[in-house]
């Protein structure tokens, strides 16, 4: 029977299970749509389409003789391009990993065929899987499917923009600054930035190898991106082996913080509008809303968290790079807050200086706790802007000296670029759920996303609260002229 390549992954599931469709028939559907469609965006880097299709006969036979082997038997999906997939190009954006084909799966993907997935292709990244936006010198730039002009968001940019214009309906993204949340946020889909350490990340390329099972990147956390919370929901029943939430979140039983003043993250006028709407329907919906913000200090959390970010990358540098950084850094002000003050110190930190940024972490972590007992979910922005125009330089996105010069323009002030990453930051710090719900657009036409951030390992209940938002304001829409 003809699918609606816009159903959502729980629709598909549902509809193999009851064998209305075949998962050949929505194999090929999806790769018919990437060879017509993706020109137009760069999103999917590698179809491996042989193998899928091979892949989706044996299960559709699986499934008439002895059932389904999981609860995703037959469907097919897109992955970021980082996640280590056995005969399967994985090139993490890199001009030196760019014909690596892993000998073994990542974990993350390990769960995904065993749940009875099948793998089509590989979604864009920036290189070294670093960047607000989505480009590198092997595939080039990926566009946001609601305006080519502009960005899909970074890293798992590829990711967002095939789910939003069904070329996969689910996608497994990785998150240290927002590379999750930024991406939903640009391109008008759900994500979801898991606890820490809720889903592996071993096989997580360049960073972590296959084998390192039970690695702990600070920050870092993995995640799907879909088109429905519902679809967020199976996703980490397979991930991480979440249950569903006995029953749905009643709005009348809710108590929500709304956090959208703070001092040198402020979203424009356009994003907090849209967030705070949707904050207005939950309360109009019965939920208890109120203005809420953890007790710390905005600025200097914007500040630990940054460096915190910094720190965790800063391995990558060679030995010459990383003595360049020690003296820059001796010669900056202890009092300077700039960015690139505070870059150049976090890189060159001792283990003394980390363990002492770590403990202000810990306190800031503890302010989140106090809220979150007061409160069941804290709504907040993602990025004070909508997705903003590409770079031109594409292969440099992944700069960090390039994304300290650039500005983006907030209600007509210049504002550093990376106060893209400052709301995602302070709440990936802390360890906490987040699940992006889109919440509107803006007069421009541009998806705005709100985060709904939970306490720890409450990450079924911000699923399921961003649900309750999206059927209360829109949540996911077709880009025009993807029908």
């Amino acid at each position: 029977m003809p699918v609606d390549p816009f159903s959502t992954a729980t629709e598909m599931v549902g509809l193999l299970g009851a064998g209305e469709v075949s998962s050949r028939e929505l194999v090929d559907l999806h790769l018919e749509r990437i060879e017509r469609l993706d020109g137009r965006l760069n999103a999917v880097v590698t179809v491996d389409a042989a193998g899928a299709r091979r892949r989706a006969d044996d299960l559709d036979r699986t499934l008439a003789h002895a059932g389904p082997i999981g609860p995703l038997h037959g469907l097919p999906l897109t992955l970021k391009d980082c996640w280590a997939t056995a005969g399967m190009r994985t090139t993490a954006g890199s001009p030196g990993m760019a014909e690596l084909v892993p000998h073994a799966d990542a974990e993350v993907v390990v769960r995904l065929r065993a749940a009875g997935a099948v793998i089509v292709g590989k979604t864009n990244l920036p290189e070294e899987v670093t960047g607000q936006e989505t480009a590198n010198v092997v595939f080039g730039r990926t566009c946001n499917p609601w305006d080519p002009n502009r960005t899909p968001g970074g890293s798992s940019g590829g990711a967002a923009a095939a789910v939003a214009v069904g070329l996969s309906p689910l996608e497994v993204g990785s998150d240290s600054g927002g590379s999750i949340r930024e991406p939903a946020h640009c391109c008008g889909v759900y994500g979801h930035f898991s606890t820490s350490g809720l889903v592996p990340l071993a096989g997580h390329l360049p960073s972590v190898p296959v084998d390192d099972i039970g690695a702990d990147v600070d920050l870092m956390a993995a995640g799907p991106l879909a088109r429905s919370a519902d679809d967020l929901a199976l996703a980490m029943q397979v991930l991480a082996g979440l249950a569903p939430l006995a029953e749905p979140p009643a709005p009348e039983r809710l108590r929500v913080g709304v956090w959208l003043d703070a001092p040198e993250m402020a979203p424009s006028r356009e994003v907090a509008s849209l967030v705070g709407a949707a904050a207005d329907a939950l309360a109009s919906a019965g939920a208890s809303v109120r203005e809420a913000a953890p007790a710390f200090d905005t600025a200097e959390a914007r500040d630990v968290a940054f460096q915190l970010w910094v720190a965790a990358s800063a391995s990558s540098a060679d030995d010459d790079q990383h003595a360049q950084v020690v003296e820059r850094a001796a010669r900056t002000s202890a009092g300077d807050r700039s960015l690139p003050a505070l870059r150049d110190r976090a890189q060159a930190m001792s283990h003394r200086d980390w363990q002492g940024l770590d403990a202000r972490r810990r306190s800031m972590t503890r302010a989140w706790a106090a809220l979150l007992g007061e409160v069941d979910v804290v709504v907040c922005p993602v990025s004070p802007v909508p997705a903003v125009r590409h770079d031109p330089e594409p292969g440099e996105v992944d700069s960090v000296d390039r994304r300290l010069a650039r500005t983006i323009d907030v209600d007509g002030q210049a504002r550093p670029y990376l106060d893209q990453i400052m709301w995602n930051v302070v709440v990936g710090m802390a360890g906490l759920p987040s699940t992006v719900v889109p919440v509107g657009r803006t007069a421009g036409g541009l998806p705005v996303g709100a985060q709904v951030v939970g306490r720890p390992h409450a990450d079924g209940l911000t699923i399921a609260v961003a649900g309750l938002v999206g059927a209360l304001v829109g949540g996911y829409a077709v880009p025009p002229g993807f029908v």
